[in-house]
């Protein structure tokens, strides 16, 4: 009886894993590295909304076991990202999750602390299957008007990076902006 009821735990094992890796295998892994464009002007755009993640899932926060972050040692972009600070760009966020292919799943990722729900950086990542796999990503950086020393009727000054792309998985991707970059990859 004990060694049935050890084969029978076994086995439990064994499928659990199994359906473990079966779900994982459909996940994907999304990777940003957002950054400034060196010397660049500043390109007001339109600022966040107060509830600028009310419809989204905050990676730092969520309680979903399929919306994870990944550790940064299995970052794909590292050696870009580098290259790029040592060409004088300002990395503001580099992050890298697994997620399902959810076209109602928004990701919100944000650095810094937050000023009245306001971070200083904060973006919006929306991976979705159409007739191709597109990325869309909403992307501030914040800043007030007194720390940029400009004389504004609004106290808060941002730099906006919108775009939807159709994605290749496996394939680095650059989002350009005047004074906002973004390199994405997404694989299985």
């Amino acid at each position: 009886m004990k060694l049935l009821s050890k084969l029978l735990s076994v086995a439990l094992l064994s499928t659990l894993a199994c359906v473990s890796l079966s779900a994982n295998a459909e996940d994907y892994l999304v990777e940003v590295v957002f950054f400034g464009q060196p010397s660049a002007p500043l390109v007001q755009g339109t600022p966040p909304d107060l509830d600028w993640a009310a419809e989204a899932v905050d990676l730092e926060g969520t309680a979903r076991t399929d919306v994870r972050t990944i550790d940064q040692t299995r970052y794909r972009l590292s050696n870009q990202a580098r290259k790029l600070e040592q060409s004088g760009y300002q990395i503001y966020l580099h992050q890298a999750w697994t997620q399902p292919l959810d076209n109602d799943l928004i990701v919100a990722l944000h650095r810094g602390n937050a000023d009245n729900g306001i971070y200083p950086i904060q973006g919006l990542v929306n991976l979705r299957q159409e007739n191709l796999t597109e990325l869309k990503v909403a992307f501030w950086r914040n800043r007030s008007a007194a720390e940029l020393q400009l004389q504004s009727e609004t106290p808060l000054i941002s730099e906006f990076l919108h775009q939807t792309r159709a994605l290749r998985p496996g394939e680095v991707h650059y989002l350009d902006h005047q004074s906002l970059g973004m390199l994405v990859t997404i694989s299985r």
